[in-house]
């Protein structure tokens, strides 16, 4: 009768007993790398359409023409329309959105009424002393807010692509450094009148007011020495993507973090882990891609791509 195990039973129970547990590791270790995989996935799905999102919404309420990417490295800019490598800083002038829902002014010019002898405009509906209080309060002032250098107007031109640049993007905006020829500073009066600072070469029936330019980069691309940078909450890494936003060109201001200088303004985080961010113009659209690369600890990267058109 036994009563015990042999020394060689008791191996073998060692050694199936160590192969079940390593399997058994390697397996739940598969199952928590893809655990976390999923869940980056997620959270870069939602991080990348969050950023698409809100930088479609503010490009939608743009200067059609005003769109142009600028590389602080050399200090070239060139209209969207005709990159042909990606500049990586994307800007554009936006419009006075708020104010026009709530119909401070019309965005449209009855060409009867106006005259281009006097430099003046008659917009139905548009009255500079209705603008509420919270829209004089985003502008910092008391009287009229549609009549100092915080806002300008640019006319629609023909198929809406904004005033004709000539050609000479960076002296149509204002554009670091340059003129902003497309641009006039106005008076709106109480009867829908408004006075230009200025000599169009054409009046358009269609006009836009433009309140302040937008940026978007990557912190590889900017000052991350700016004091705009310093007081975000969170790290700027090269891979941070970053909008700027309330500067105007046509002060002579440029986005807060610009390594050449004259910035103003404020900035936020877009999105984070971004390897890439690129814009596109096609077929009268804007094509906006991001990719999101996110380290996984004991595995590869997850990767992500998304694209989003603008019209």
């Amino acid at each position: 009768m036994r009563r015990g195990f042999t020394l060689i039973e008791i191996i073998m129970v060692i050694v199936v007993t160590g192969i079940l547990a390593v399997g058994t590791f390697k397996a739940l270790s598969a199952l928590f790398v893809r655990s976390v995989k999923a869940r980056a996935v997620t959270e870069l799905s939602i991080s990348s359409q969050a950023a698409l999102d809100q930088l479609a919404i503010l490009l939608y309420h743009r200067i059609p023409a005003s769109v142009i990417g600028y590389d602080p490295a050399d200090g070239t800019l060139l209209p969207l329309s005709s990159i042909v490598s990606s500049k990586p800083v994307l800007e554009w002038i936006g419009t006075a959105e708020e104010a026009l829902t709530k119909r401070d002014y019309s965005g449209f010019v009855d060409m009867n009424r106006s005259s281009s002898s006097t430099d003046t405009l008659f917009s139905p509906e548009s009255v500079g002393s209705r603008v509420d209080a919270t829209t004089r309060l985003k502008f910092g002032r008391s009287g009229n807010v549609f009549s100092d250098d915080l806002v300008r107007l640019a006319f629609a031109g023909t198929f809406d692509e904004g005033d004709d640049t000539g050609g000479d993007i960076r002296n149509a905006f204002g554009w670091h450094g340059g003129r902003s020829d497309a641009l006039f500073a106005i008076d709106m009066g109480d009867t829908g009148e408004i006075r230009l600072s200025g000599d169009p070469a054409y009046i358009y029936e269609k006009y836009y007011l433009a309140d302040t330019a937008y940026g978007v980069a990557r912190g590889r691309d900017i000052d991350t020495n700016a004091s705009c940078i310093a007081n975000l909450p969170a790290e700027v890494k090269d891979d941070t993507l970053l909008l700027f936003y309330d500067y105007r060109p046509w002060k002579g201001e440029s986005f807060c973090a610009d390594p050449n200088g004259g910035g103003a303004g404020s900035v936020t985080v877009i999105a984070e882990h971004v390897g890439g961010f690129r814009a596109e113009y096609v077929n009268r659209t804007i094509r906006l891609s991001i990719d999101l690369l996110r380290p996984v600890r004991s595995s590869s990267p997850v990767h992500l791509s998304k694209q989003k058109v603008v019209f």
